[in-house]
Order: structure tokens, then C-alpha cells, then sequence
């Protein structure tokens, strides 16, 4: 697994997000395939520029998770902008930690195959991220915010 955190104002020990895929990887109801993963924290620019030329939307998004292939021993990519996580754990009143726990499961359950375009697949997404949320328990991911760091101009929607 490779973590790759390119955000100057988070800190993050690597190890507890390889810990929480290992742990999820223990969960008898979801599983990646095998092979190298990639989780990348990125800016909110750069997530509109991939969410843009990928998805064809340049708004701000959560997460991007890009599928592996067996073939090359890739498991896949999961993208996560954790400025956008600070922002809405605000709104939704979580902890900035719980927030890109949220965010982490959501692309590991792409990369399990499931998707969330239909209301329908909204539905079985949320299910298996309440699911993995609670399988998890209160394992807490070690991220930090260099609150210094932070500039009001990220906390505009």
C-alpha cells in the first residue's frame, strides 16, 4: 500500500490508514481484490482538475476512486481531498477523523464494486459504509489538521 499525502496543512501517519484497510480487509462482506493499493490526500484543486478531466465535472468532490487491474497487481486508487472532509464535517457535525474514515470506506467499497449513480446503489453504498463504519468500531485513524496551515479561502463551497 502507498500513501501519498500532498497536502501541506494535514498530518498523517501512513501506518493508520494501511491499519484500517487491514482491518477492513478482515471484513467477510467486502473485499478488494488483490494487489497494490494507492491512497492519495490531495487539494481541492487538484481534486476539481482530476474530477474534471475523469468525470467530466469540475466541482469539488469527497473522493475519486479509480479501479485496479489484477493483471499489473494493482488493487486500485482512491483519492480524497481532506480540506473538502474538514468542510463537511462541519456540516454534518462528525469529527474531522470520522470524516475521512467515511471517506476511505467509501473508495475501498467502489474498489469492492459497488457504486452509487441510482438511488438504488445510494442506498446499498450507505448501507455498506454503516456497515464498515461500525465493523471498525473506534478505530481511529491518526490525522491531524495544522490548524496554522489552514486559510479561510479552503472553507468556501
Amino acid at each position: 500500500m502507498e500513501v501519498c499525502n500532498t497536502c501541506r496543512s494535514v498530518i498523517v501517519f501512513e501506518e493508520s490508514i494501511c491499519e484500517l484497510f487491514r482491518k477492513l480487509d478482515k471484513c467477510e462482506r467486502f473485499r478488494i481484490g488483490d494487489g497494490d493499493l494507492s491512497i492519495s490526500l490531495i487539494s481541492r484543486q487538484k481534486m476539481k482538475a482530476i474530477h474534471a478531466k475523469f468525470l467530466g465535472d469540475s466541482s469539488l468532490t469527497d473522493v475519486i476512486t479509480f479501479q485496479g487491474d489484477s493483471d499489473l497487481n494493482f488493487s486500485g486508487e482512491i483519492l480524497i481531498c481532506p480540506l473538502y472532509a474538514f468542510e463537511q464535517s462541519k456540516i454534518y457535525q462528525t469529527t474531522f477523523r470520522e470524516e475521512i474514515k467515511l471517506y476511505l470506506i467509501h473508495g475501498y467499497l467502489h474498489l469492492c464494486g459497488l457504486e452509487d449513480k441510482t438511488e438504488k446503489e445510494a442506498r446499498h453504498m450507505r448501507d455498506g459504509e454503516a456497515f464498515c463504519m461500525n465493523f471498525l468500531g473506534d478505530y481511529s485513524l491518526q490525522i491531524f489538521l495544522r490548524s496554522d496551515e489552514i486559510h479561510p479561502k479552503y472553507f468556501q463551497i
